[in-house]
């Protein structure tokens, strides 16, 4: 079932991507591809971010509820908890998001890993898109799928340049959306470290993948600091507006 409603249908639109774009370039089909793909994921990663920002803004009121509780877990929940309801949120608003997307990005990453192998147009794209002149001239064999970015990175290999610029698209990522917590909190300093653990992660990480996976990291996280980027603007025209949308 998620081979057949997630990884083909996703698989089918790279390979449409790259049939139909004038140079049949695969690392501008992947970049083009994830940007789609981003598009349509827009409005949950928007709320996703912003209940993030909702919940971070709470910080200052929950380390009030840490003194005032003097170590009493019970009161210190039970407070946590008046709290969200007072400002109405809710502590999984951030999560539920997360968790709707990642069976599309696991499918992504099983797509993008699939596609560079030999044989698999042929073998998973749909009837409609094999008969696309480009496509149809891999499947026959008359061309070869050629899964480079530009012509200079073989994606179908690790790249150390993009697995380098994937993890400083992470760090840059990761840190926009903290930029105004504050140090004093628990919570700020948790993320402060996982500001440098996440990008090492990924450096390690693409070393060991097809370079088409670490550029299609780069583009999602490019993406994500521009969503971000958008929000947080929001945010502080909000701010000056007196708080009025």
């Amino acid at each position: 079932m998620f081979d057949t409603y997630l990884v083909k249908p996703l698989f089918n639109l790279l390979t449409y991507v790259y049939g139909v774009l004038p140079l049949h370039d695969f690392g501008l089909a992947i970049i083009v591809f994830t940007i789609i793909i981003r598009a349509v994921l827009w409005p949950l990663v928007n709320k996703q971010l912003h209940s993030q920002r909702a919940i971070q803004k709470l910080q200052p009121e929950m380390t009030r509820i840490k003194k005032e509780s003097k170590g009493d877990k019970q009161l210190e929940g039970k407070l946590v908890m008046e709290l969200y309801k007072e400002k109405e949120i809710s502590p999984m608003a951030p999560i539920l998001p997360l968790l709707v997307q990642m069976p599309v990005l696991i499918a992504l990453f099983i797509v993008i890993k699939d596609i560079v192998a030999n044989g698999a147009i042929a073998k998973m794209a749909y009837a409609p898109v094999k008969s696309l002149d480009f496509i149809s001239h891999i499947v026959s064999g008359a061309s070869k799928f050629n899964p480079s970015l530009l012509g200079l990175i073989d994606l179908s290999h690790p790249s150390i340049i993009l697995a380098a610029v994937a993890a400083g698209a992470q760090f840059i990522q990761t840190r926009q959306i903290q930029a105004k917590q504050q140090p004093s909190d628990s919570q700020a300093q948790t993320m402060a470290m996982m500001t440098y653990l996440f990008p090492v992660l990924t450096f390690v990480i693409g070393l060991s993948l097809p370079g088409a996976l670490a550029l299609f990291w780069i583009i999602t996280s490019m993406v994500a600091i521009l969503q971000q980027y958008l929000m947080l603007r929001r945010d502080v025209e909000e701010l000056e507006n007196g708080g009025k949308k």
